[in-house]
């Protein structure tokens, strides 16, 4: 028997949305089927079996949220025995954002203990990830004093770690969970070490230092209700020519759609010109191993949704493999940043100069508005424009993040159904 674990993406991932499985549970699978798709905050992706044999068994289901490495089906023979999921496995319910009452069980099993041990814990369990959960244990903390750096502002492993350092404990050994911590420190065999840039550091660097020396760059912060657009992907999920369509892939093209009527984020300014564009080339910031990446997706504008989709998940993954074009790295006439996936509520991205304008994306929160006179929750993002004062004033820049606000919160209309 094989049991098949959910793949980490990129060195930053911690867990990955279980969008579809294509073979169901009794049905065998080949290798080199395609077993399940996932998505992560920038992409989506289908993962292929490396094993032949039946699937036993599902350990997650379709708009679940596994933790990387976690076990998520089982392939082997008819007859053999299915293992439970083990502890470690945590599966949150990407629908369920305050509700930490339900837990996935193994499947075939008529009930199960709960999946994670909260004894220890002081905070809602699904504010703090797998990882962190199973290093809070063992080191004995409370992860609720640790300060979130993960999606959806929850605790990960590297702020349970960071919250020994601050408080000058180390580490016990694995062998002893729970155990108390020590607080003398050891003394460290050397201060400091030094490390040379990479070469794709060194241009990310100059370029970076360049932009903010050569522009008059602001940033604008306006949020949207995202209910409509989480409505829209869950149906694109039931339709095949849409169900890899990402909630960032919606942003791109709506983004491609209204810098239309805004010529002066959709431009180039060369001391003294202004240089517009007539079609959108869509330039999209991507997170590799080596370094920020930014390939582009010419002609945007004219792309339907789909094709916007497809075309950005064979470019970020020709940057993650270093088979990129270098045309492909320059043209763009705007820039689009995602950082949700990280819980970022806020940032003030860096033009990608000579380029006029670049929207941050950030992550979802739940806010609250009374409409009615009834006080309701309901889920936003907030988007934030970094644009050259320069080439373009306050109001029009503004004007531009409302449109876009607004065609976000009515995507129907933009002629994609």
């Amino acid at each position: 028997m094989q049991i098949i674990t959910m793949p980490q993406l990129g060195i930053s991932e911690e867990s990955a949305i279980l969008t579809e499985w294509h073979i169901k549970q009794g049905e065998y699978v080949n290798v080199g089927d395609k077993l399940f798709s996932i998505e992560t905050g920038k992409s989506a992706f289908d993962v292929e079996s490396e094993h032949a044999g039946t699937l036993l068994a599902l350990f997650a289901e379709e708009g679940d949220e596994v933790a990387v490495k976690a076990q998520v089906c089982a392939i082997g023979a008819v007859g053999d025995a299915v293992p439970s999921v083990p502890s470690a496995v945590a599966v949150i319910n990407s629908e369920q954002i305050t509700d930490n009452s339900e837990q996935i069980p193994p499947v075939g099993a008529a009930s199960a203990p709960p999946i994670v041990n909260c004894s220890l814990l002081t905070v809602n369990c699904q504010g703090v990830s797998p990882r962190a959960k199973n290093l809070a244990e063992k080191m004995g903390v409370d992860p609720s004093q640790a300060i979130p750096t993960g999606p959806d502002g929850r605790v990960i492993e590297r702020d349970i770690r960071q919250l020994t350092v601050d408080s000058g404990q180390w580490t016990v050994g694995r062998d002893a969970p729970g155990a108390p911590f020590t607080t003398s420190r050891t003394t460290p065999t050397a201060e400091y070490t030094d490390r040379t840039l990479s070469n794709i550091r060194k241009i990310i660097a100059k370029n970076m230092m360049a932009s903010l020396q050569n522009t008059a760059q602001l940033t604008h912060t306006a949020s949207f209700d995202v209910s409509n657009i989480l409505a829209c992907r869950k149906r694109f999920k039931n339709d095949p020519a849409m169900s890899g369509i990402t909630l960032g892939d919606i942003i791109l093209y709506a983004v491609s759609r209204t810098l239309k009527d805004f010529p002066e984020l959709n431009a180039h300014l060369l001391d003294n010109t202004l240089r517009v564009f007539n079609e959108v080339n869509l330039a999209v910031a991507v997170d590799t191993e080596r370094g920020l990446m930014v390939p582009v997706i010419f002609n945007a504008s004219q792309k339907t949704l789909p094709e916007i989709s497809s075309e950005l998940k064979i470019l970020a993954e020709q940057c993650r493999s270093g088979s990129i074009s270098v045309d492909r790295l320059s043209g763009g006439s705007f820039t689009v940043s995602n950082l949700g996936q990280f819980g970022i509520e806020s940032f003030t991205p860096i033009l990608n100069a000579p380029q006029t304008g670049i929207l941050g994306v950030n992550t979802i929160q739940q806010r609250v508005r009374v409409v009615d006179g009834c006080i309701g929750a309901y889920p936003c993002m907030t988007l934030s424009l970094t644009y050259d004062h320069r080439a373009l004033d306050g109001a029009p820049a503004s004007r531009f993040l409302q449109t876009l606000c607004g065609n976000l919160e009515n995507f129907e209309p933009l002629g994609v159904l």
